[in-house]
């Protein structure tokens, strides 16, 4: 593949902890310029006067996808060979095949770690330097964002306790449980945009519970007992 410089991305993600680490991991540490979009309609609109080096999409987005986006941004001649790089949790077998597809540059899976992400955006571009060691870790930086999710992991916790309670009533209804899901999940991604990787590896496996149950005829909330224990373990 042809070596490209990356000097600005065009970012479509519509959670807001993985735009912060984003832009952290880009911008901050390796000053390039992030164009960040929260949704497929804004990507899509931005792409018309913005032009970038790398093209870096969500997968899982409200209305339209990022497949969908990346379509759209393939009909535009300033972006129909831009380099494109999926970041999504969805990486199972059929997934990566189904982007390859695409003709995407290539998938980095969800969790991400903010201090690394350049290094594997460049390694898949194939423009790794050799003679230029990774940049050192920025403390000042860290410590800001690990302040900002210490701030906010209470609210969120208290939020996934309150989706538990309103679960255990018999029988648990599928629409509780996927409320459950939604913020276990917003969890997951707020703690692997921060850095949290304890806190995101213990909420993707409370995904995967309920995910079960949520796809399950027979759900109890004895199933949830599990989840609601470690809870008190889901701290800084």
């Amino acid at each position: 593949m042809t070596k490209v410089d990356i000097q600005s991305v065009l970012f479509v993600e519509d959670d807001a902890d993985t735009q912060a680490a984003v832009r952290f991991a880009l911008q901050d540490l390796h000053q390039i310029h992030v164009r960040v979009c929260s949704s497929a309609r804004e990507g899509l609109q931005a792409a018309a006067d913005f032009r970038a080096n790398l093209l870096l999409l969500d997968v899982m987005m409200p209305e339209i996808d990022g497949p969908t986006v990346l379509a759209g941004l393939r009909q535009n001649a300033i972006h129909r060979d831009t380099p494109a790089i999926f970041l999504t949790s969805l990486v199972q077998a059929d997934d990566l095949r189904y982007y390859q597809s695409l003709g995407v540059a290539g998938v980095i899976p969800k969790p991400f770690d903010p201090l690394t992400l350049a290094e594997r955006i460049a390694a898949i571009l194939g423009e790794m330097p050799e003679a230029q060691p990774s940049p050192p870790p920025m403390p000042d930086e860290l410590d800001v964002l690990h302040r900002v999710f210490a701030r906010e992991l209470p609210v969120k916790l208290e939020r996934i306790r309150g989706a538990l309670a309103q679960c255990r009533t018999e029988p648990v209804a599928r629409q509780e449980c996927a409320r459950l899901w939604e913020l276990i999940e917003d969890l997951r991604n707020a703690a692997s945009a921060y850095g949290n990787h304890r806190i995101s590896s213990a909420a993707q496996r409370a995904e995967q519970r309920v995910a079960s149950l949520v796809l399950s005829p027979n759900r109890s909330s004895q199933d949830l007992l599990e989840i609601e224990m470690e809870l008190t373990g889901w701290s800084l």
